[in-house]
């Protein structure tokens, strides 16, 4: 049992970069700490040619292999498919997840399209992205109604768009660090997560990183997260 575990995180792991994409426009930094569970967190970079790039960040409902395959039929969803706008690519995705239906397993995943100066933004039932402005040090939460992909055949998925400056920030999270625990049982919760931006958001992609992941260690201390931890940080140059 405990060599499988081991097996599927490693494949779990295999499924997303372990390096961020060097770009000339971003500064990019990751980090995804793994639960006692395997879990289905997800993230990817795909640079297109004309200059865009898309982010994806996603986490598969429950735990296990059923978590795993969702991964995997969404990678490879997307490494087969044509780059319009995040929302149509998202509406075929999640017709070829409702196609394979893996029950009652659902994708949340929230999909960017990096332009020169803005970003695209579609999201299908995922937490909150956070957008640090530079210019007035203040951090917006964008929340976008949607349902997880594989939840209805046919759903449409709302695409919006964002300024985006130098030295402004894109923090794409999972529900893992806002519902990690404390000995008392409590949820960090969302609003320590902006807070936490809004404090680091003029240093590097890293640094944020490394202050979310300070921030969540602290509230947990010494306790192990039973969701996986995803953070994606993009810092436009």
């Amino acid at each position: 049992r405990i060599k499988e575990l081991e097996q599927a995180r490693e494949f779990q792991m295999s499924l997303i970069p372990q390096v961020p994409p060097d770009h000339p426009d971003y500064d990019i930094a990751l980090h995804m700490k793994t639960s006692t569970e395997v879990g289905g967190d997800y993230y990817d970079f795909f640079p297109q040619d004309d200059g865009s790039m898309y982010v994806v960040c996603g986490d598969a409902t429950g735990h296990g292999l059923n978590a795993g395959m969702m991964v995997s039929i969404t990678k490879a969803g997307l490494y087969g498919s044509s780059f319009d706008t995040p929302a149509s690519t998202t509406t075929r995705l999640n017709k070829t997840i409702k196609a394979i239906d893996l029950g009652t397993t659902r994708m949340s995943l929230n999909m960017v399209k990096f332009n020169n100066g803005s970003f695209d933004f579609t999201s299908a039932g995922m937490p909150p992205a956070y957008l640090y402005k530079n210019k007035t040090s203040s951090v917006d939460e964008i929340l976008i109604p949607g349902l997880p992909l594989g939840s209805m055949k046919k759903a449409d998925f709302d695409l919006h768009s964002f300024p985006l400056d130098s030295n402004d920030v894109l923090v794409l999270i999972s529900d893992g660090l806002p519902e990690c625990v404390n000995h008392e049982g409590e949820m960090l919760d969302y609003d320590p997560i902006k807070d936490c931006i809004e404090s680091n958001g003029d240093k590097s992609a890293k640094d944020i990183i490394d202050a979310l992941i300070s921030l969540g260690d602290k509230w947990m201390s010494g306790l192990m997260n039973d969701d996986d931890i995803t953070l994606v940080v993009i810092k436009k140059k």
